[in-house]
């Protein structure tokens, strides 16, 4: 529903506002990753990236993604990939967050990785 409004009111604005997100979170066909262009356009998958090291990052993403990995494995790859965006685009930060989606709570791990 979220992704779906937030599309609406894009679309109707034909790409002049300069949003571009990834959503996330839990509905009836279970944990969703879903990009939203600036013009509406929407798609989901099972790991997304985006900004100036996606790249970098899609790469990490590519070579080691497997299904049914454990939290802790995919808290790992996912760390290994914006470290690999941080190291390869010196316009990226370096401080490391990281959200866990479940259904009914989240966990948010706040500085999980510091280069700084």
């Amino acid at each position: 529903m979220a992704t779906g409004r937030m599309c609406e009111h894009l679309f109707r604005y034909g790409g002049h506002v300069g949003l571009h997100s990834i959503v996330g979170g839990v509905d009836c066909k279970g944990p969703q990753l879903i990009e939203v262009q600036n013009d509406g356009n929407n798609f989901a998958s099972c790991y997304l990236t985006m900004g100036s090291g996606c790249l970098a990052a899609m790469s990490i993403f590519e070579t080691e993604y497997k299904e049914d990995m454990s939290q802790e494995e995919a808290v790992n790859l996912v760390i290994k990939a914006i470290a690999a965006g941080q190291v390869h685009d010196l316009g990226s930060g370096h401080n490391t967050d990281c959200v866990v989606i479940k259904r009914g709570k989240y966990d948010y791990l706040r500085n999980i990785r510091t280069d700084n």
